[in-house]
C-alpha cells in the first residue's frame, strides 16, 4: 500500500481564460487566383454543374428503364476546398451537406436539391462581384463523375479498391460507413459533485444515474437519423438479394438491422452481389467508407515448461475492490487461481447463437481469456504457496468463439457497445476494460476505423478506460508482400529491433484508438544457445512481435507504454523463428483440454496489456471515485525509458518501439521524500477556446543555486472528447482537442499568463522538454506531444532555473464543433518533481508551500 505520509497532492486551478493561438491561415494561391478572375471561375464551375444536371437526368431515366431500385433523392459528389478552410461554413453557404472530409482537402458532399439552386446563386453573386467572396473563391473544383477515381480512392479501403469494379455475380461482405446527420449530437456531460455526508456508493450511484439520463436523452435523435439512413439503403440491398449481417442479442432475442451507431454515422455489415455494391458505391450519396470485416491475429506459444505444484491460499477481494472486465474468449471461472476473484454473477457471452451464460474459455489448448485474466491478478509470476490477498474483481465478457475468432455476425463495434453498457451498469460501474484483441494487419492510414472510433466514443461517453494491446506480428515465416513475416525481415538484413520500424509492423487495429491506453511488449531478458538467440539482445528491449508506432492516421505515440510480454527466438541459415520457454512469460492455462494449471510458454502483447490493467486496478483502489482519466495519466506519468533508450540517438525510434516506456506501480501510486506528484483529483471540463491555469509554488529551498540540485519534471495530460468518424483531420476528428503549455525557466506566472492570453514573447529559456510542442523543438522530429489524447513530456535541468511559480496552461482548441460554448473536453493532469542526485526534501517543501493554496481551493470546491 502507498505510504500515507506521502499522498498525491492536488494541483491548484487558478482560473479559466481565453487563449491566444499563434499562427493563422496562409493565403491560398488558388483562392487568390479565383478572386482575380471572378467571372471565369464562376463560369467554369457552373459548366461542371450543368454537366452534372444533364448526367443526373440521364441516370434517373436509365434506372427507371432498367427497373433498378430507387436511390435517395439526393446527389453525392466531390468538392475540393482549400486546406484549413472553415469547411462547415462553406458547405452551408453552398447549400450542400458535408458527408465526410479527407486530409487532402477533398469533401464528400450531398445535395437534396438536384437543381443546385443555392450553388448557382452563390456562383452568380461571386461572378458578378456582388458577394459570396469566401464561398465562391474557396470552391476550387467539383468532380461530378459518380465513379471518379478520387472518390473511389477516398471511399474504398485499399483492399476493397483492389476488387473494383467488383464481379457482378460474386458475393462480397463489406462494412459500409454511412453519414447520418450534419447536426452534432449535443450531449452535455453533467458535473456531479459529491455531497457532504454522502457515502462513496451513494455518490457513484447518483452520478452514474445522472450520466445515464444525459446519454439516453441525447440518443433518440441520434438513433432516428441512423435508422433513416439504413432504411434508405434497404431497397438496394433487397433488390440485389443481399442481406444485413447482424447478430442476435441473446438475452432479449431481438434482431436489429440498424447497425452500429456513431454520433455522425452508422456502420452496417452487408453481404451482397458485386453489382449491388457497385450501385451503392456510385449512387448512395451518404456512403463514405467501404472496408472488409477485420480478421483477428493468430496466437502463439512455446511448448513444454508446464508444471503442477502446491497451491496458495487465495483470499477474495474486498467487496469494494476495483474491477476489471476482460473482453476476450471467455474465462475458465472455476480455475483455482481465478475462482475467488470472479464476479460470476455478471458474466456474459455476447456471441450470437450462444446462451448468455456460455462464458467458458473453450480456445484450445490453453485458452486465451483465462490467461489474460491471470495476468491481471498475477503480473509477475503465479504464486505457489503462502496466503494471497487478491486485489481485483475479474469480470468475464466473452466475445470470441472456440477458435479465438470473431463471428461475422458480431462486428466489434457491436460487442464493445454491449459490453460497456452491461458491465458499466450498477452495482460495480466497471471503469477498466482489458481488450487484448487485434486485427492481424496494421491499422489503416486514412481515417479512424469504426472499431477504434467506438472505443473513443465509449471512453468519452461512459468515462471508462480501455487497456488495449498493440497487436502482434504472428507470421513467423515469409508472410506476404503487404505483411512480411519475421523471417523475411531477418533475411533482408533488418536486425532487431529495426524490423519494428517497417510500415507493415505498425500497431494493429484498434490499437490506434486515441482514447485507449495502448500497450506494447518488451522482453525481460535476452537468451541464446549454440543455435538460437532471442530477438532482444539485452534486458528490457522490444519484443520480436510487438507492433510499433506511430499510430495512424496522425502519427500519434502508440503504444504509449510497454510491459513484459515475452519474446521469440530465431536461428540462421535459414532463418527460423519460434517461441521458446526461456523467453516466454508464465501464465495460467485453461485446463478444459487437459493442460496444467499454468505454464511458462506465453508471448504476446495480449499478455502485456493485462499487466497494465493490474496497475490501473491499483489506482482505482487508491482513487475509487476518480475518473479513469486519472489512472491513464498516472500510468503514463510513472513510465520511464530504460537506460538503453536514453542512450539511443534516434528518440523517434524509441517512441515508436516503447512509447513513454515501462510504467511503475510504485511511481504511479506513491511519492517519496525526493519525489512529489500533484494531480487534478477530479476530471475537469474545459470548453472550446478556453484554457485552465494551474500553478505550483516552488520554495526557495529547492531553487537555491548553492545546492546545484538536478530535477526531473514530468507532465501528463489525459483527456477525452467526442469523435466524429466522418472527419479525417486530426484537428477535426474530436469535438475539442487539447494541448498544454508550461512556463519557461525563470518565467514569472504573470508573464506566462499574459503570453497565453495575448501572445508575444515569453521570458527565460525553454525547458529542455524531450518531445515539446513542435517536432523541431525537442529531441524528436517525427511527432510532438500534442498529437494524441495522452500527452506526456519530461525534462531534466538545474533546480535553480525554476521560477517561483511553475505554471501550466491546458488549452482547448476547436475541433469539429464550432458552436460557441457547445464543445468541451474532459481531462486530468499530473505533474511530478523529482530530485535526481541528492536527498533534497522535494515532497515536504512543495507540500508546505502549496498547502494554503490547496486548502483555499478545497473550500471553494465544497459542494451542497
Amino acid at each position: 500500500m502507498p505510504d500515507p505520509n506521502f499522498p498525491h497532492l492536488r494541483l491548484t486551478l487558478k482560473g479559466e481564460y481565453e487563449p491566444y493561438f499563434k499562427g493563422g491561415k496562409k493565403p491560398n494561391p488558388e483562392v487568390q487566383a479565383n478572386r482575380q478572375n471572378l467571372a471565369g471561375h464562376a463560369g467554369r464551375i457552373k459548366g461542371v454543374l450543368d454537366g452534372m444536371r444533364r448526367a443526373d437526368e440521364q441516370d434517373l431515366r436509365q434506372r427507371a428503364e432498367l427497373n433498378l431500385p430507387p436511390i435517395p433523392a439526393e446527389r453525392g459528389f466531390l468538392l475540393r476546398l482549400p486546406e484549413g478552410a472553415d469547411v462547415e461554413a462553406i458547405v452551408r453557404t453552398l447549400g450542400v451537406e458535408l458527408v465526410a472530409e479527407t486530409e487532402e482537402g477533398l469533401m464528400l458532399v450531398s445535395s437534396d436539391d438536384l437543381s443546385f439552386a443555392m450553388l448557382y446563386e452563390v456562383l452568380d453573386a461571386f461572378g458578378a462581384g456582388a458577394g459570396a467572396l469566401t464561398a465562391g473563391s474557396s470552391l476550387l473544383d467539383i468532380y461530378e463523375r459518380r465513379d471518379d477515381r478520387r472518390k473511389l480512392t477516398e471511399i474504398l479501403a485499399p483492399e476493397v479498391l483492389a476488387h473494383w469494379p467488383f464481379e457482378n455475380d460474386a458475393e462480397y461482405t463489406f462494412d459500409l460507413a454511412i453519414q447520418t446527420a450534419t447536426s452534432t449530437r449535443d450531449m452535455r456531460w453533467p458535473r456531479v459533485p459529491q455531497r457532504k455526508n454522502e457515502t462513496e456508493g451513494e455518490f457513484i450511484a447518483r452520478r452514474e444515474a445522472k450520466r445515464l439520463a444525459a446519454r439516453m436523452e441525447a440518443e433518440d435523435q441520434w438513433l432516428n437519423n441512423a435508422e433513416i439512413r439504413v432504411h434508405e439503403l434497404e431497397p438496394i440491398v433487397n433488390h440485389f438479394e443481399g442481406r444485413f449481417v447482424t447478430g442476435m442479442v441473446s438475452d432479449e432475442g431481438l434482431k436489429t438491422d440498424t447497425g452500429m451507431v456513431f454520433a455522425d454515422s452508422v456502420q452496417v455489415r452487408v453481404t451482397m452481389r458485386g453489382e449491388g455494391f457497385r450501385d451503392v458505391v456510385m449512387n448512395f450519396p451518404h456512403l463514405f467508407e467501404v472496408t472488409l470485416p477485420p480478421e483477428l491475429q493468430g496466437t502463439f506459444q512455446a511448448e513444454g515448461a508446464q508444471r503442477e505444484t502446491a497451491a496458495p491460499i487465495l483470499r477474495p477481494p474486498t467487496s469494494n475492490a476495483a474491477t476489471v472486465c476482460v473482453i476476450d474468449s471467455g474465462i475458465q471461472e472455476g480455475h483455482y487461481w481465478l475462482a475467488p476473484a470472479m464476479d460470476s454473477e455478471r458474466s456474459r457471452s455476447f456471441l450470437p447463437d450462444c446462451l448468455p451464460d456460455d462464458v467458458a474459455d473453450e480456445f484450445s489448448p490453453r485458452g486465451h481469456g483465462t490467461r489474460v485474466a491471470g495476468a491481471i491478478l498475477y503480473p509477475l509470476e503465479i504464486p505457489t504457496g503462502g496466503e494471497i490477498q487478491l486485489h481485483t474483481w475479474i469480470q468475464n465478457a466473452r466475445v470470441l468463439d472456440k477458435d479465438n475468432r470473431l463471428p461475422a455476425s458480431l462486428p466489434p463495434e457491436r460487442y464493445l457497445q454491449q459490453v460497456v453498457e452491461h458491465f458499466h451498469a450498477p452495482p460495480r460501474h466497471t471503469k477498466i476494460f482489458n481488450h487484448s484483441i487485434n486485427a492481424k494487419v496494421p491499422c489503416p492510414r486514412r481515417r479512424m476505423t469504426a472499431w477504434a472510433a467506438k472505443i473513443d466514443e465509449l471512453s468519452h461517453e461512459h468515462d471508462v478506460l480501455f487497456v488495449q494491446s498493440a497487436g502482434n506480428q504472428h507470421r513467423f515465416g515469409p508472410g506476404d508482400q503487404a505483411n512480411p513475416g519475421l523471417a523475411t525481415h531477418l533475411a533482408e538484413g533488418r536486425a532487431p529491433p529495426e524490423h519494428l520500424l517497417e510500415d507493415s509492423m505498425r500497431v494493429a487495429n484498434p490499437a490506434q484508438s486515441l482514447h485507449a491506453l495502448t500497450v506494447g511488449s518488451i522482453a525481460r531478458k535476452s537468451w541464446h544457445d549454440e543455435d538460437r538467440r532471442s530477438f532482444a539482445d539485452d534486458e528490457l528491449r522490444p519484443s520480436a512481435f510487438s507492433r510499433s508506432g506511430f499510430g495512424q492516421p496522425w502519427s500519434v505515440i502508440k503504444p504509449e507504454v510497454v510491459e513484459f510480454g515475452g519474446d521469440l527466438v530465431y536461428s540462421e541459415s535459414p532463418y527460423i523463428v519460434a517461441p521458446h520457454p526461456e523467453v516466454a512469460v508464465e501464465l495460467l492455462n485453461s485446463t478444459l483440454h487437459g493442460q496444467s494449471s499454468f505454464s511458462k510458454d506465453g508471448a504476446g502483447t495480449s499478455f502485456s496489456a493485462p499487466k497494465v490493467s493490474h496497475l490501473a486496478a491499483h489506482l482505482q483502489a487508491l482513487f475509487p471515485t476518480a475518473s479513469p482519466l486519472l489512472y491513464r495519466a498516472l500510468i503514463a506519468q510513472s513510465a520511464r525509458w530504460p537506460h538503453w533508450a536514453e542512450n539511443e540517438p534516434n528518440k523517434d525510434h524509441v517512441l515508436r518501439w516503447i512509447g513513454f516506456g515501462l510504467p511503475s506501480l510504485e511511481r504511479a501510486t506513491e511519492n517519496t521524500p525526493t519525489r512529489v506528484t500533484l494531480i487534478t483529483t477530479e476530471a475537469e471540463m474545459l470548453p472550446g477556446k478556453q484554457f485552465h491555469l494551474f500553478t505550483v509554488k516552488i520554495p526557495d529551498e529547492i531553487r537555491n543555486a548553492a545546492l546545484e540540485a538536478r530535477l526531473r519534471i514530468d507532465v501528463t495530460l489525459a483527456y477525452t472528447a467526442l469523435p466524429r468518424r466522418t472527419r479525417a483531420r486530426r484537428t477535426g476528428y474530436l469535438e475539442t482537442w487539447l494541448d498544454w503549455e508550461a512556463s519557461r525557466l525563470g518565467e514569472r506566472a504573470d508573464i506566462f499568463v499574459n503570453r497565453m492570453r495575448n501572445g508575444g514573447a515569453g521570458a527565460g529559456r525553454n525547458i529542455p522538454w524531450t518531445l515539446h510542442t513542435q517536432s523541431n523543438f525537442g529531441e524528436t522530429e517525427e511527432t510532438s506531444r500534442g498529437r494524441g489524447t495522452l500527452q506526456k513530456d519530461w525534462a531534466e535541468f538545474d533546480a535553480y532555473d525554476l521560477p517561483e511559480e511553475f505554471s501550466i496552461a491546458v488549452r482547448a482548441h476547436l475541433g469539429w464543433n464550432h458552436r460557441e460554448t457547445a464543445a468541451a473536453a474532459r481531462y486530468c493532469l499530473a505533474v511530478s518533481f523529482e530530485a535526481l542526485d541528492m536527498e533534497l526534501p522535494v515532497y515536504e517543501r512543495i507540500e508546505a508551500e502549496n498547502r494554503i493554496e490547496t486548502e483555499v481551493e478545497n473550500e471553494n470546491r465544497i459542494k451542497l
